[in-house]
């Protein structure tokens, strides 16, 4: 499964990911919004690769959308062994929703 940015300028591959974390955010370095709350993807390397795959502005919404990522994924992994065509195609690709 795939899972494109919120910003729309990155893919990532589920498989690749190490682990997919909620952080809370107060930096204007790291978010576009102060103290939003934020899905992050850790690939594992030597340097643990990190990239924010989007930002909200409530930790209720953030692990809403964390779970929303867990439905995708195993709704995808039963297409994928069922063998379903029609269905690998709608979930082979989650969207980060909007803010």
């Amino acid at each position: 499964m795939l899972i494109l940015s919120q910003n729309k300028l990155e893919i990532f591959n589920f498989n690749e990911i190490f682990r997919l974390c909620i952080d809370n955010w107060n930096s204007k370095e790291f978010a576009t919004e102060p103290d939003c709350w934020c899905i992050k993807a850790e690939k594992a390397s030597d340097n643990m690769i990190c990239a924010f795959l989007g930002e909200y502005a409530t930790e209720e919404r953030t692990k809403e959308v964390l779970q929303e990522i867990i439905k995708a994924y195993r709704d995808y992994r039963t297409a994928e062994c069922d063998g379903y065509t029609n269905v690998l195609q709608e979930t082979a690709v989650y969207e980060m929703p909007e803010k």
